[in-house]
């Protein structure tokens, strides 16, 4: 068998050679500067006033690169000049153009073009965003709201609607729209966003940051007590706060109420909340409805299982001062009837000495000006009772149950010894 040998002409594989690397290294400059541009078109700054100057650069050294015509896009459209948003508009129907299948530039195209004025032009790119991402909220929130400022309000909150339920980030934004083209209508803001847990979130939300109290909790009532405790506690955490915070005591209580675990202790209207002391006490941090104790190294306040009228547990204050300033109040916010009589006891044991007076008083939840105060505490080996009568003020809905020392005047406020309370309630007359 013969072998045939070709041979090949030395100066043409040179020259073959020679335009084979010429081809790679062009190459490769291309995709160098294609990344380049890309890579900076991703990370430059567009608020920067010198992004202006490097727009048509990146353009330019990456003439093929949707991302660099929509960075050029953005930057044109937020130097707010007439003839550069006209060129925005250019840049983003580039982008669109050279990635028509990615609906994040048909998303920015159409809403440059809804910030110009072109409607129908705004709707085309809005609804071809739409096509590509059916489900994504971003999407259906803009072309929604594209169309609820055309006069297209059912179709437009559908969208809106669906947003809402996919992203709870919109949930209070499309209420507050809502509320707004409906004059505050909340049967018109569940008619166009549905009945749904999103929509009265939004609602108790919003409302509530609008001062309608009433309508806030209305909303909030309609949501599923397992969704109160879970997705919706920070919320229900701000309303309640919210609602105290304007003296609305009966709508906080009900609301704290349903962010407490089963089994947990529950605010309830005209109780005192843990008066036993059974379920521990916080001090700091404590809730709107709980004891709260100030903060302070005297006296020494704690629960104690040595000595208690009932139950486990007793409020145990150990007191050895001579400052004035040595005291920390003790104080508890109770949901009640406005216009209702009630009458409050303490049991209590003290061996304290001191020419102070330390009572329990009665303070009006709206204004904070006592209503009532039981007599001053006097030394009792055996647990003995402290009773007063008081009427909740017509306007209120609340009182506060306060640890409160009288009668320290000059410069020293001598008290020593120990003082014990147990079983605080309030009963209705």
């Amino acid at each position: 068998m013969s072998v045939k040998i070709i041979r090949f002409d030395r100066g043409l594989t040179n020259l073959y050679l020679v335009a084979v690397a010429i081809v790679c290294v062009a190459g490769a400059w291309y995709f160098a500067k294609w990344n380049f541009a890309n890579m900076v078109a991703s990370a430059i700054d567009i608020e920067r006033p010198e992004a202006r100057l490097v727009a048509d650069p990146l353009i330019q050294m990456s003439p093929d690169d949707p991302q660099t015509h929509s960075a050029a896009a953005r930057i044109f459209e937020k130097t707010f000049d007439a003839n550069d948003l006209t060129r925005s508009l250019g840049e983003y129907g580039i982008a669109t153009g050279l990635s028509p299948n990615n609906y994040l530039f048909w998303l920015d195209l159409g809403k440059a073009r809804d910030g110009s004025g072109d409607q129908s032009g705004a709707e085309v790119a809005l609804h071809r965003a739409l096509d590509l991402a059916p489900n994504y909220a971003a999407v259906q929130w803009a072309y929604g709201n594209s169309l609820i400022r055309h006069g297209k309000t059912d179709e437009g909150f559908a969208l809106v609607a669906k947003a809402a339920t996919s992203g709870r980030e919109y949930s209070s934004p499309a209420v507050a729209m809502a509320l707004q083209i409906f004059d505050g209508d909340t049967a018109q803001v569940r008619r166009v966003l549905g009945d749904t847990p999103e929509t009265n979130a939004g609602l108790a939300s919003v409302l509530a940051a609008q001062t309608r109290y009433d309508d806030a909790a209305e909303a909030w009532v309609k949501l599923a007590a397992d969704d109160k405790r879970s997705k919706y506690k920070q919320m229900g955490d701000k309303l309640a706060e919210q609602l105290a915070a304007a003296k609305k005591f009966n709508l906080a209580a009900r609301v704290t109420a349903d962010l407490v675990a089963e089994g947990g202790q529950k605010p309830l209207l005209g109780e005192i909340n843990n008066g036993g002391f059974e379920n521990g006490v916080k001090l700091r941090s404590a809730g709107i409805f709980e004891w709260q104790i100030a903060e302070g190294a005297t006296p020494q306040i704690g629960l104690s299982e040595g000595e208690k009228h009932a139950g486990r547990f007793s409020l145990s204050m150990s007191f050895n001062t001579i400052e004035p300033a040595a005291f920390r109040p003790v104080t508890q916010t109770v949901a009640v009837v406005p216009g209702a009589a009630y009458e409050f006891e303490a049991f209590y044991r003290s061996d304290l000495k001191t020419m102070a007076a330390f009572k329990w008083e009665i303070g009006d939840g709206a204004t904070g000006v006592a209503i009532a105060s039981t007599a001053a505490i006097t030394p009792a080996a055996d647990w003995t009772p402290l009773k007063v009568k008081f009427t909740v003020p017509a306007g209120s809905d609340g009182v506060v149950i306060r640890f409160v020392r009288e009668g320290c005047a000059g410069g020293t406020c001598a008290a020593g010894g120990k003082l014990s309370f147990d079983d605080l309630s309030i009963k209705r007359l």
